[in-house]
């Protein structure tokens, strides 16, 4: 989502210059005595002005939307009492598995990416093939997620790359 808001408003931002830039040119002729080119006579209630205006509509919703869903996302956790609501972000739980496979003997190099309902462990390795490794790096991502209070689990997968799995 982020990457659209990343594409969406640099363009947005042109258009907008782009009109702004228009509005200054049509104003300078009108002050000059030059005119416009021939504009249609357009009323509020012509076609092409009401599709247009669909149109902008239509797109300003799509951009609110977007922004709207754009923000960082949380990990809920188990509440404490009531009234009082705990979450975390997907980087924090990241962060502790990512801690907790490093540490593990054979690792030279951990990615974990996660959100709410998914941790995933791309793990490297030099020492070991990934069928000696990968069990017991499963265990200790499922290990390290399951020591957090968190009321769903979400599936953990582990990957492990070594150059001894290569033909």
């Amino acid at each position: 989502m982020r990457v659209l808001l990343r594409v969406l408003s640099p363009l947005l931002g042109v258009a907008l210059a782009a009109a702004g830039a228009l509005v200054v040119v049509a104003v300078a002729r009108h002050w000059s005595g030059r005119a416009w080119p021939t504009w249609p006579d357009w009323s509020w209630v012509d076609r092409p002005v009401l599709l247009i205006g669909a149109c902008a509509a239509v797109g300003g919703l799509f951009l609110l939307v977007v922004a709207s869903r754009a923000g960082v996302s949380q990990v809920p956790l188990d509440d404490p009492a009531d009234g009082v609501r705990v979450v975390t972000t997907p980087t924090s739980l990241a962060r502790v598995v990512g801690h907790r496979v490093r540490a593990e003997d054979g690792v030279v190099d951990v990615s974990v990416t996660a959100s709410r309902r998914r941790v995933r462990v791309r793990a490297t390795s030099r020492l070991h093939d990934e069928a000696s490794l990968r069990p017991r790096l499963l265990e200790v991502a499922r290990g390290a997620v399951d020591e957090l209070p968190m009321p769903v689990r979400p599936k953990v997968s582990v990957v492990v790359i070594s150059p001894k799995d290569r033909p």
